[in-house]
């Protein structure tokens, strides 16, 4: 495997759409601090926004053609840092999606190494469960849709992924090891709910 292998997914608007980097860091941002990540460092370049934080870089660029706009959201690890696996990128890459895909009117989205097409509200209702609040409220108020989770929330969701994926014949029930960080119970929990996407 290569070195800072990148993981990327690219949104698709079927027109022609100014896409506002400085809209793009508000959303990226809010969504990292939420879950008690640091932002390091938000760079602009052109049309390209870089974010750094604790464990990745994430670089977007906006290509502008014809009749369309691109967004592409690549994920790498820090140069310096070790190399993390490609399913925990595929992880942090969704959660950085979930919130780019409600703000944003883009058409679909090309997961990493696929030629889907996955609609964008598609992607939205499948990772919808994962980022609802449970909380155990005897009257619980509606949460919006648009609201990510806190790292209490995530905790609540991967507990009840992990049930779900110790149930999953192809998971090995003999050694679950437990994850060390927010981003690391994500990929855990990312798995089973991408994997209906494709």
């Amino acid at each position: 495997m290569e070195r800072n292998m990148a993981t990327t997914a690219t949104l698709t608007f079927t027109e022609d759409r100014f896409v506002s980097l400085s809209k793009l860091s508000e959303i990226l941002t809010t969504a990292l601090l939420r879950v008690k990540e640091v932002v390091a460092a938000v760079e602009t370049e052109q049309n390209k926004l870089i974010i750094t934080c604790d464990r990745y870089c994430t670089v977007l660029d906006v290509i502008y053609g014809e009749k369309h706009t691109q967004l592409t959201v690549c994920v790498l690890d820090k140069p310096k840092d070790a190399e993390t696996s490609r399913e925990t990128k595929l992880a942090h890459l969704a959660f950085l999606l979930f919130p780019l895909c409600l703000n944003l009117p883009a058409t679909y989205l090309t997961w990493p190494l696929s030629d889907v097409h996955i609609p964008r509200q598609r992607f939205v209702d499948g990772l919808a469960d994962s980022f609802k609040q449970h909380k155990p409220e005897p009257k619980p108020q509606p949460v919006a849709s648009d609201e990510l989770p806190d790292e209490e929330d995530l905790r609540d969701m991967i507990r009840q992924a992990s049930h779900s994926l110790q149930a999953n014949p192809r998971s090995k029930p003999e050694h679950v090891k437990t994850p060390r960080s927010v981003f690391d119970r994500l990929s855990q929990a990312a798995r089973p709910v991408l994997s209906s996407l494709h």
